[in-house]
C-alpha cells in the first residue's frame, strides 16, 4: 500500500527527526473513555434490570440488591477493557517528524505518511474509534447494537500515504480503497492529530513543527 520507497519516507534515517508519543496522563485516559460513559451507563441499567428479575425469582426481596450488584460489576469490567484499550492506544502510537514530513504507526499497525508540502489544512480530524466488538462479537446493549464512540480533535489534514495491516476489517479495507486519491500524485487523503504526538493544547510539539514549516496554513 506504499507509493514511495523505503528511504523516501518522511523521518526515514533523519537524524533531525523527532518522535513523539500521545499524553498519557489521566486527564489523557479520561478525555478517550468519556465518549463510552453512555455505553457503560447503559449496561449498567441493562443488567441491573435481567438481574434483578432473576435473583427476585431465586429468593424473593434480593432483586434490587443483587440486581444493582450485578449492574455496577458488569459496568466495571467494561470500563476496565475499555482502560486497557485505551492503554494499548497510547502507550502504541508513536509520531515522527521532520523536515520532509510527518509519520505516524498506531498500536494495530496502520501507518500515516505526509511530506509538509502535501498538508493542505489544519482542521478538525477523526482522533480514534473505540472498539467495535468485545471478544470478537458485536457491543449489544439492551437489544441495541451499540456503534463505536468517536472522538474529534485538531491536526494536520492533506494528501500522503497510508499502510493497512492485514488484520484490518475487509469492510474498512473496502471503504478506505474506495476514497478518492490526487490525480497529479495518486496519493491518498490522510490526516494526523496533534493529540497524538501530545498534549492537545498550543505545546503540542507537532503544532510547534506545523508552524515552522507550514507557517501559511496558520496565516
Amino acid at each position: 500500500m506504499s507509493d514511495t520507497s523505503p528511504g523516501d519516507r518522511p523521518g526515514a534515517g533523519d537524524p533531525d527527526a523527532a518522535v513523539f508519543t500521545p499524553s498519557a496522563d489521566p486527564a489523557a485516559y479520561l478525555r478517550y473513555l468519556l465518549p463510552w460513559a453512555a455505553m457503560v451507563g447503559m449496561l449498567f441499567v441493562v443488567v441491573l434490570l435481567l438481574a434483578s428479575i432473576l435473583f427476585e425469582t431465586l429468593a424473593e426481596g434480593t432483586g434490587t440488591a443483587a440486581g444493582a450488584a450485578s449492574g455496577l460489576v458488569a459496568a466495571a469490567v467494561a470500563t476496565v477493557y475499555l482502560g486497557r484499550k485505551v492503554h494499548r492506544m497510547l502507550t502504541g502510537t508513536v509520531v515522527t517528524a521532520s523536515p520532509t514530513g510527518v509519520e505516524l504507526r498506531d498500536h494495530q499497525g496502520f501507518e500515516v505518511r505526509m511530506r509538509w508540502q502535501d498538508v493542505t489544512t489544519v482542521g478538525t480530524v477523526l482522533d480514534r474509534q473505540g472498539p467495535r466488538t468485545v471478544m470478537g462479537r458485536p457491543i449489544v446493549a439492551g437489544g441495541i447494537r451499540v456503534g463505536p464512540a468517536v472522538i474529534r480533535s485538531h491536526g494536520l489534514i492533506g494528501w500522503g500515504e497510508r499502510v493497512v495491516p492485514p488484520s484490518a476489517p475487509a469492510a474498512l479495507r473496502r471503504t478506505l480503497d474506495a476514497q478518492p486519491r490526487d490525480p497529479a500524485t495518486g496519493l491518498v487523503p490522510v490526516a494526523v492529530s496533534f493529540s497524538a504526538a501530545g498534549e492537545p493544547d498550543l505545546s503540542n510539539p507537532l503544532l510547534a513543527w506545523a508552524r515552522h514549516y507550514r507557517p501559511d496554513l496558520f496565516a
